[in-house]
């Protein structure tokens, strides 16, 4: 089984502009994924007003039973977050290497629209290759 259930990356307004399904055993239709962004958007920008601490970015943990939810918020205010088995390690990192890959293939090809959906072959290839080398670094396979 994969550590890493789904991937969302969402516009500073909400938006979902990316979405990949990593063998989850409940998948989402596109309404389904289009709700669960915007409503952790607004959660996201909820908790940032509601901290008693200043200076607070928001949640970058869910924990639940089932699965745990890490989220990294680029300064531009794009969020990227995954839906993975409760417990598994080194998120964070696996974050940001996915916002480097955003940032040279989606951000640099001339043909990509802020704030649109993301359709960059060069992105997807080079996302596959990062997520299956976090799988072989987890489980040795």
């Amino acid at each position: 089984m994969a550590a890493i259930y789904s991937l969302f990356i969402i516009n500073k307004s909400g938006g979902l502009i990316f979405y990949k399904d990593y063998g989850s055993a409940g998948r989402m239709d596109t309404n389904d994924s289009l709700r669960l962004a915007s409503l952790w958007h607004s959660m996201h920008a909820i908790s940032q007003q509601l901290s008693p601490t200043l200076g607070c970015n928001g949640i970058e943990l869910l924990q639940a039973d089932t699965f745990d939810l890490h989220c990294f918020q680029s300064l531009t205010g794009t969020k990227f977050f995954v839906v993975c088995e409760p417990g598994a390690q080194h998120m964070e990192g696996l974050l940001k290497v996915i916002y480097e890959l955003y940032t040279d293939y989606v951000l640099k090809n001339p043909f990509y629209e802020m704030e649109m959906p993301i359709r960059c072959e060069l992105f997807d290839m080079n996302l596959s290759q990062a997520i299956q080398k976090d799988r072989v670094s987890l489980f040795g396979r």
